[in-house]
Parts: C-alpha cells; sequence; structure tokens
C-alpha cells in the first residue's frame, strides 16, 4: 500500500484497536488478534475489490464507493460479517441494495495532524494523488485556473512520507478540493485538523465534513469505467472554477 487512500484508513484504525489490547498485522489486509488468536479480518476498499475471506475468523469491509452499487455485488458483500461504511453517501448506496451496515466516518490521528506556528509560504494548497483512471474525478488539472493569480501548490504525486503532511498542510493558509466525488475525503480532514479552512466542491460525501466554504458543483454527471467485477458508475458533481476562484 502507499501511504495516502486506503493505507491512511488501516493506519488509523490498526492504532485504535491496539489502543484496546488487540494485536495486528498488516499485510494483504488487516489481521486482527487478541492473545495471538485471529479474531476479525479487516479489509479496506472499493465494493468491487474485494471478495470475504475464509480463513476461519469473523471478516470485516470498510467499503467505499463513488456511485451507485449494484445489487448483484449483494451476493458477495452479504459474506462478510460486518460492513462499514466511511460516509452517510456511501451508507446509502448500501442501504440501496438492502445491505445493512455500521456508519463510521474516517478518523486521523490529531496528534499528528494539527496546528503548528509555521510561516504561511503557500496561499492555497491542494492534494489529490492522481495514479488511475479513477482519480481524474479529482480534477486536480483544474487546479491552476482555480488558482490563477495567488500562490499555489497541487500535491499530485506521493513524494512526502505521511509523517510530513502537516508540515505540508500547515504552511497553507487556504484548502481548496475540486473533488467531484468521494468515499469520504481525507486530505480536507487533515487539512481542517491542522486548522487550514477549505474552499471546497459541494459534493458527495466531502460536504459532509468539510470545514469551510463550499461552493455548488457546475453540473452533475455520471462516469462508468469498467472493472472485473462489471461497470463502476461514478457520480460527478463537475467543480465551477469561477466560483471556486472567487471563494
Amino acid at each position: 500500500m502507499t501511504d495516502r487512500g486506503f493505507a491512511s484508513v488501516v493506519r488509523t484504525v490498526k492504532k485504535f484497536v491496539e489502543l484496546h489490547g488487540y494485536e495486528t498485522h498488516w499485510g494483504a489486509w488487516l489481521d486482527i488478534k487478541l492473545r495471538g488468536h485471529l479474531v476479525l479480518d479487516f479489509q479496506v476498499g472499493t465494493w468491487w475489490w474485494h471478495r470475504p475471506p475464509k480463513r476461519g475468523a469473523k471478516c470485516a469491509l470498510y467499503v467505499t464507493t463513488e456511485g451507485p452499487i449494484p445489487r448483484h455485488a449483494r451476493e458477495w458483500l452479504k459474506g462478510y460479517d460486518y460492513l462499514f461504511a466511511q460516509s452517510r453517501f456511501v451508507k446509502m448506496q448500501l442501504e440501496a441494495i438492502d445491505l445493512d451496515c455500521i456508519l463510521m466516518p474516517v478518523g486521523i490521528d490529531t496528534d499528528l495532524f494539527r496546528p503548528i506556528d509555521f510561516p504561511k509560504l503557500i496561499d492555497v494548497l491542494s492534494i489529490g494523488i492522481c495514479d488511475s483512471e479513477f482519480d481524474k474525478r479529482k480534477f486536480m488539472n483544474l487546479v491552476p485556473q482555480v488558482c490563477e493569480g495567488v500562490n499555489f501548490y497541487a500535491h499530485q504525486r506521493p513524494t512526502l512520507r505521511y509523517e510530513e503532511l502537516p508540515l505540508l498542510y500547515n504552511l497553507a493558509k487556504v484548502y481548496l478540493s475540486t473533488s467531484a466525488v468521494e468515499g469520504f475525503n481525507i486530505p480536507v480532514l487533515e487539512a481542517n485538523a491542522c486548522g487550514i479552512p477549505a474552499v471546497y466542491n459541494n459534493a458527495p460525501a466531502t460536504n459532509e465534513h468539510a470545514f469551510g466554504t463550499p461552493v455548488k458543483p457546475k453540473r452533475v454527471y455520471t462516469v462508468t469505467i469498467n472493472t472485473h467485477s462489471g461497470p463502476y458508475h461514478m457520480v460527478f458533481h463537475e467543480p465551477d472554477v469561477e466560483g471556486l476562484r472567487i471563494a
């Protein structure tokens, strides 16, 4: 795993369960053990990536999605003992195909992500790692247009260690999110924890937790990507460049 995305979630869950006396092993997924015995397989990912493991222990999937989940996915998702939803948006998609789930919003390490007394060298910061077709939904290509005339930095490659990210956030005055849809939106949460307000595209599920100024999307439409589990439909809330620039 990289330092971003799902790895951020696993890192936080790992710390949480260890604080409560469990042992963990982080491999293809997170093994949670008690006195050496496996008690839970904990997976994090998009609904179509994973299938329930068969290892003699209960299993959980921390689900994310950027659009509706097709009913045929219900067959293997029912195989999990626990389904966790990252946001109300994700919970709604699971409930639409008659699956029970537990709402558990993403957490971060606030001992790490916190305000630091640094000079503000960047007017606007935006973070969106772009390594695949799925990352086009972040619309990082629009950041230069939104930030025309101001000092900005768009962080699009995982060139910083996870522990160094709070330093980057604390150099900025404002955080910008152009993302069209998210299962959550971890960078906005990290920026806010560092005391940096956000100007953000008012899209799910960013708008469930972001602190700052929302901007109404320009338009809403569906983008489809083919996966090994069938078509994956993402509901894009296209950002309004001029509206974000004014905000």
